[in-house]
């Protein structure tokens, strides 16, 4: 079994006690207090079961012992967290950990209590994109406790683990999206890249000339992460973010004035773009740039590309670049390409091969070589090409 524990340093004490006003008196300050110093422990392991060692401290050392007592918080306090951090947790389950000694001590003249056990069960029987959340709180009869820090959160997550991905060159998605795409206020892209060659603007994703996710361009690294289209231009600041035979996680979100730009859940760089509607009504594509150069596609892999009508949040990206519930709203279209997701449809004597939308909306995508056909160009409908690949952010 692995351990994890947490340990608390002084370091972070000042930082207990950074929102004091200036009115607060000294002997407040220098007031011994009980606290945790790490407040949230995340667990995402593929084993059934997981040992926690949670401890507490004081602030400053005492003369007399000081008795304290570990339980098991209610939902309220997963209410508070999921409204800090922008998600849907659920309470863990009794039947899921095992806690051990409720009551613990600070000896006289030490900082630290012996540690509570809590025993985790059960995680492989965890939903995928499920989040648990277990809140122990520390109690003293003996000392004051730091407000706001005397509750430890174990978050524990079943790892999403995606092994099959689509190999995007020389193949491409068309997805013709409703009118109610015509004017979009406020939107999200995200997709799961891996690029194994960087090509002059290598397209992501979007409407060419209305809002597309690419790398490079004229005068810029052929590996820059950017924005374009209709009064859009925007470019991470640093084009080595992104690097050959990696993956990464890359968002765009517009909240109908400032854009941002993410990797793996990090913002890198945002703007302000004034108010805008995008009509991604026709021409949205996937690793493809509509009737363009034909080599302006994507040269590596792709998975988990979704489109939203909502800008999604900063804690909304982080947590789930793997995965995302299908039917959360604003979700408009959600491509998997994991393998499990396409199916070939017979249409007026053609085979079409199609990729499924996973969301509620059938915004099916169409599998394809050559270029787009709205014009006779050369499109033709091709079965996806899956390759096995572990998907692995760093």
């Amino acid at each position: 079994m692995k351990h994890i524990k947490l340990l608390y340093t002084c370091a972070l004490v000042a930082l207990s006690f950074s929102g004091v006003s200036c009115n607060d008196s000294e002997s407040d300050l220098l007031e011994p207090k009980l606290f945790f110093e790490d407040k949230v422990v995340k667990v995402e392991v593929e084993e059934d079961t997981y040992e926690c060692e949670i401890a507490s401290r004081i602030s400053n050392m005492v003369k007399n012992e000081v008795n304290i007592t570990y339980e098991i918080g209610d939902q309220s306090l997963v209410d508070k967290y999921n409204q800090k951090h922008g998600i849907t947790g659920l309470l863990m389950s009794a039947d899921n950990y095992v806690m051990g000694e409720k009551t613990s001590k600070i000896n006289a003249g030490e900082l630290y209590a012996d540690p509570c056990e809590i025993s985790l069960k059960n995680i492989s029987k965890g939903e995928f994109g499920v989040t648990y959340i277990l809140p122990v709180v520390v109690k003293s009869s003996d000392i004051a406790m730091v407000e706001g820090s005397n509750v430890a959160y174990i978050v524990v997550k079943k790892p999403i683990v995606i092994n099959k991905v689509y190999d995007i060159n020389p193949n491409w998605l068309d997805v013709r999206l409703p009118v109610s795409c015509k004017a979009m206020g406020a939107l999200t892209y995200e997709a799961l890249v891996y690029a194994d060659y960087w090509k002059n603007l290598g397209t992501i994703m979007g409407n060419e000339g209305v809002l597309i996710m690419r790398t490079g361009d004229l005068k810029h690294p052929d590996n820059e992460l950017q924005m374009a289209g209709d009064g859009v231009a925007m470019q991470v600041p640093d084009a080595s973010i992104l690097q050959l035979n990696k993956w990464y996680h890359v968002a765009f979100t517009y909240d109908g004035s400032v854009g941002t730009l993410y990797v793996n859940g990090q913002k890198i760089v945002e703007k302000t773009m004034g108010e805008k509607t995008f009509n991604l009504n026709q021409h949205f594509s996937i690793g493809y740039a509509y009737d363009y150069d034909p080599n302006r596609k994507w040269y590596g892999y792709m998975s988990e590309v979704r489109l939203w009508s909502v800008a999604r949040t900063a804690n909304q990206i982080r947590e789930n670049m793997m995965y995302v519930d299908p039917n959360t709203s604003g979700l408009v279209g959600y491509w998997k390409l994991n393998g499990e997701d396409y199916e070939k449809r017979t249409e007026d004597g053609q085979n079409i091969w199609y990729v499924l939308d996973q969301s509620p909306n059938h915004n099916d995508a169409t599998s394809n070589n050559g270029r787009r056909g709205d014009n006779g160009a050369s499109q033709s409908f091709v079965q996806p090409t899956v390759v096995d690949m572990k998907v692995k952010l760093e």
